[in-house]
């Protein structure tokens, strides 16, 4: 199978979307969230000038996404994932590492000195994750405050 990538841009938004929802309406998620709030979603990433987002291309069939941005901290800039996703019928294939890969290449050339993201602890994607050469950090969590 061969994949090829792209950056993500404003033409993909409607198909990212649509992907985001086939993938994520599954388990372990099972999310129902509109299609146009997630199109909302990601407008709001690509007006973000630190945004990147890249695709991965099975022919001409959208494969897998990741959504993310640059994060400049005091040691350097990362790239945060705060999305990545793949089709249903694509995943166990090898196409997200690709796309991990890939991402990690891009980053590399821009000079950025990590990939970072957070996930459910021992979901399908924790193991691809580790697989994929990401730690646990331990001693960090997550919070969060909700404000409505």
């Amino acid at each position: 199978m061969k994949i090829h990538f792209s950056t993500l841009n404003e033409n993909h938004v409607t198909g990212c979307a649509t992907l985001y929802r086939t993938v994520y309406k599954e388990a372990p998620w099972f999310e129902t969230s509109e299609l146009e709030l997630i199109i909302n979603f990601i407008k709001a990433h690509l007006k973000n000038n630190f945004f990147r987002g890249y695709i991965a291309w099975h022919d001409d069939r959208m494969v897998a996404v990741s959504i993310g941005f640059k994060k400049p901290w005091p040691g350097g800039v990362e790239y945060y994932i705060d999305e990545f996703f793949v089709e249903p019928a694509y995943q166990g294939r090898g196409v997200g590492s690709e796309l991990m890969n890939f991402i990690a290449e891009q980053s590399l050339t821009e000079g950025l000195n990590a990939i970072i993201l957070n996930t459910h602890k021992d979901y399908p994607s924790d193991f691809f994750y580790r697989k994929n050469g990401f730690d646990e950090h331990s001693g960090l969590i997550i919070l969060s405050r909700t404000l409505r």
